[in-house]
């Protein structure tokens, strides 16, 4: 979980069960946007992600048209029905925050980064977290911690793309009935640097 705050990272930290993911989106404030890196719609015509359900009916309705959309645009993305326990989960955060009249976007951390060129290689590794970290910290000014593991890494590029979302520095894919994800929008983008992303 990262918090930005004027584009300052405030907050970056680890949670657990959904009501603490809920808590610390609560600490963004009322007008506080929210971004969850995780699917928050089923592929349109499904009912469940249940293998063994009717609604299945191969091909088309184990992705969603925004990740055939981003394929398309050499953005590689698991299809829906593949990381079923995560869209599961985004779907339900997703609905607890509308409850509270949050409308929360959907993002994808690789995307971001490689539509903005940054570094995105290895991330699992010790030498890829220091350069997408190297690249990250002029973006983001608060952003000091060394050692910062794949997934805070992930939650600051959440919350970087959130910002861009504000600055209308982003454009949606995907379809509004079955759901859109926001991606930065590389012309929109151009120049970007930090502090404070271009300012």
């Amino acid at each position: 979980m990262a918090i930005l705050r004027a584009g300052r990272l405030e907050v970056l930290t680890t949670a657990g069960p959904d009501e603490e993911i809920l808590e610390l989106a609560r600490m963004a404030g009322r007008w506080g946007t929210v971004a969850i890196n995780a699917p928050l719609n089923r592929p349109l015509g499904r009912c469940c992600l249940d293998d063994d359900c009717v609604c299945r009916t191969d091909p088309g309705t184990r992705s969603r048209h925004l990740e055939r959309e981003l394929a398309r645009m050499g953005v590689p993305a698991l299809a829906t029905a593949l990381i079923k326990i995560l869209a599961r989960r985004g779907i339900r955060l997703a609905d607890a925050l509308k409850a509270e009249g949050y409308e929360p976007l959907e993002v994808y951390p690789f995307a971001t980064l490689k539509l903005l060129g940054l570094p995105w290689r290895a991330k699992r590794t010790a030498a890829g977290r220091r350069r997408i970290r190297r690249a990250l910290k002029p973006l983001v000014p608060g952003f000091e911690r060394q050692h910062a593991c794949e997934h805070q890494l992930d939650a600051i590029v959440c919350a970087l793309t959130a910002s861009l979302w504000r600055q209308r520095r982003t454009r949606g894919v995907g379809l509004p009935e079955e759901g859109v994800m926001t991606i930065p929008d590389p012309d929109l983008c151009g120049g970007l640097r930090g502090p404070g992303l271009g300012g």
